[in-house]
């Protein structure tokens, strides 16, 4: 691990938001026990510790609870700011109506497996062990997609393609190319290809939070790992990177920290934060 921006530490930071697969959790979807303490022990300092993260709310909710949290949470990439405890919509922003139904007809001409988020429910093009994979995650039973355009009148939060990170780069490379100006696409893993509204990120959801807590940017922290984090390590007063996050992370990062797989977020916390 090393520091990129060592005056960086002199600021007391109040609050800080972490991504989950790849950051928070271990290669077994676990917090470990370690990594609880040091959680606790920041919170226990009057340090507001959130969630970060492109699951539904009820993806993470065993989560919440195993760390005792009582404050909003960011969920869908940050398309929904909920409160892990009583429920309360903070902010929400769902895709545009045109835009997802491109995104939707590409998936289709691709023969793309993909998954379509609206109202907190959980829609597959096919019902496979790609499917099942992404129920176990996010803990919520999927329906095959019958009617898209039913989806589009309810409302879409989100929607993501599952195909080989090969595939998907070559997706992406295409998508690029494309006139997309209402919707943002990023990988969340590297197998997993997000969609959803350009009037949010992590990092406009991590500004509702500032909203909420008056809290500035400056006062905060951020760590991930992949292109979705991108936009909270850069907002974030210091970006923490994993051990393991793609280059593009470390690259913008004021801290990189050890891997997920060795609890990187114990040790930033033990290391740094606790010892302020």
């Amino acid at each position: 691990m090393y520091v990129i921006n060592p005056e960086r530490f002199i600021m007391k930071y109040k609050l800080m938001a972490v991504d989950m697969d790849g950051t928070l959790l271990n290669d077994r979807d676990e917090i470990t026990p370690r990594t609880e303490k040091a959680i606790k022990a920041l919170v226990d300092k009057g340090v507001v510790f959130t969630l970060c993260t492109g699951r539904p709310v009820q993806g993470v909710k065993r989560y919440i609870n195993q760390l005792g949290l009582d404050c909003p949470v960011i969920t869908y990439n940050g398309a929904v700011v909920v409160h892990g405890k009583t429920g309360e919509i903070l902010f929400s922003q769902n895709m545009d109506t045109a835009e997802a139904r491109r995104v939707y007809n590409m998936a289709k001409e691709k023969n793309a497996m993909f998954i379509v988020w609206s109202q907190n429910k959980l829609y597959a093009s096919e019902l496979s062990e790609k499917t099942a994979f992404y129920e176990n995650i996010t803990s919520t039973k999927a329906s095959l997609l019958e009617n898209f355009e039913d989806l589009l009148l309810a409302g879409i939060t989100k929607m993501l393609w599952y195909e080989s990170p090969e595939i998907l780069d070559g997706y992406i490379e295409e998508l690029k190319r494309q006139s997309f100006e209402k919707t943002t696409f990023t990988k969340s893993r590297e197998y997993f290809l997000e969609f959803f509204s350009n009037k949010t990120s992590k990092a406009v959801a991590m500004s509702k939070l500032g909203e909420y807590y008056n809290i500035s940017a400056q006062e905060m922290i951020a760590a991930g790992d992949q292109t979705n984090d991108l936009s909270m390590i850069q907002y974030a007063g210091l970006g923490v990177a994993m051990g393991n996050a793609v280059e593009s992370v470390k690259a913008v990062a004021g801290y990189i920290t050890d891997t997920n797989i060795n609890e990187g977020v114990a040790k930033f916390i033990e290391q740094i934060l606790l010892k302020q």
